[in-house]
């Protein structure tokens, strides 16, 4: 991967990240249905802090699944965030990366076995990036990283 293209992958990541503090702080339960909940303090926080509010905007106030969630984040994505527009080829090589997959699956472990502790406090998305980054160059993280890898070479040796 390109040094351009891993930055890139950084930022789709933050993104996908973001997305999901989103879910995690805001979520409103109403009968079956979830819905991303913002209040006007928040949104405004969001607007001053974060480079990805206008993902934000987009998700306020609309009900919300794993599809919806998607379906979104690869909108704001291929929309252009930050001001860039990827295209389609960078954000498949982005995608279809070993590196950016493996991010992904030490996230979603990260997010899964950290959710109670995260759920004591209300935490800024800056301090989830730090708690991330900080958990990621733990012995736990490298060790979860490793038998990923594992299983990653053993299904690419068995196709």
């Amino acid at each position: 991967m390109t040094p351009e293209i891993e930055a890139a992958a950084d930022r789709v990541a933050d993104v996908i990240m973001f997305e999901n503090w989103l879910r995690f702080y805001f979520i409103s339960e109403e009968g079956d249905r979830l819905f991303i909940r913002l209040s006007e303090d928040a949104m405004e926080q969001i607007r001053q802090r974060s480079p990805y509010s206008n993902l934000a905007v987009m998700l306020n106030n609309e009900e919300i699944d794993h599809q919806r969630s998607l379906k979104a984040v690869c909108a704001f994505i291929s929309g252009g965030f930050g001001g860039v527009t990827l295209p389609d080829t960078v954000l498949a090589a982005i995608f279809d990366s070993p590196k950016f997959q493996l991010d992904l699956q030490l996230f979603t472990h990260w997010l899964q076995s950290h959710e109670e502790k995260l759920d004591e406090r209300f935490m800024e998305f800056t301090e989830w990036q730090q708690a991330f980054a900080l958990w990621k160059d733990s012995p736990e993280a490298q060790q979860y990283s490793n038998v990923v890898q594992q299983y990653a070479n053993a299904a690419k040796a068995g196709s």
